[in-house]
């Protein structure tokens, strides 16, 4: 498989959002964005695919974090070496991304949806550093952020991540699979056990694309495969 972003419908979108918010930011409108959705429609995938080619700044929200552990992991990865006061942390984080002009994206984000203060901060940071940021997380995201106006007023660009189809799978496998060519029926088939879920249609097209290899075949279809398992629990 390779180690790439496959350019599915819901990456292009988030593309196309982000540049319109970097586009905004330079001309002083609303620059944040969000990418929601369930579980595994590839959100993340999505984040880390634009960071890189932003050169941006990605921070991993954890269930457990305080304003104080989101700040300091963000400072550090900003080049901060020591420990501060969060106030300290803030003014650095500030002056940083305003300095390098770098996009802040801020993934799981949804952890942070009912810890009021991290939203504010965030905002903050924004408003003063006046860079895109855009926050990646669950499906119940914009519900939570919507109750704080004054964020959510800055949030000019949200993409609601849906389930894979077939245009898709098909661009996956493309993308993704070196050998062996994936024909249409088993992919359907992969695409109906997946139910739409693009970390599990990539599990399951590298177990194809093994059988592929291990059996010396060019192209497999749904035949071939004789209903193997596509996903390491059998029953999913």
């Amino acid at each position: 498989m390779r180690s790439i972003t496959a350019k599915t419908k819901n990456v292009m979108a988030a593309f196309d959002a982000y540049q319109t918010v970097q586009e905004a930011s330079m001309e002083n409108a609303p620059a944040m964005g969000m990418f929601s959705g369930r579980a595994g429609l590839g959100k993340s995938t999505a984040g880390a695919f634009l960071f890189v080619h932003a050169d941006g700044v990605l921070v991993r929200c954890l269930r457990s974090d305080t304003m104080g552990t989101l700040l300091e992991r963000l400072a550090r990865d900003l080049g901060l070496e020591k420990r501060q006061r969060k106030a300290d942390m803030i003014d650095y984080i500030v002056k940083e991304l305003a300095l390098t002009g770098k996009p802040l994206f801020i993934d799981e984000a949804d952890y942070l949806a009912d810890k009021t203060e991290v939203l504010e901060t965030i905002r903050d940071i924004y408003d003063l550093a006046q860079v895109p940021v855009i926050l990646i997380g669950y499906e119940y995201l914009p519900k939570k952020v919507k109750r704080l106006p004054q964020l959510f007023s800055r949030i000019s660009q949200h993409v609601e991540f849906q389930e894979a189809d077939m245009e898709d799978i098909r661009i996956m496998a493309n993308d993704l699979v070196e050998h062996g060519h994936i024909e249409d029926d088993l992919l359907q088939s992969l695409l109906t056990a997946a139910k739409g879920n693009c970390r599990l249609i990539t599990t399951g097209l590298s177990s194809i694309e093994k059988f592929a290899k291990s059996n010396s075949l060019e192209t497999v279809t749904a035949h071939q495969w004789a209903g193997r398992t596509f996903f390491p629990v059998a029953d999913f």
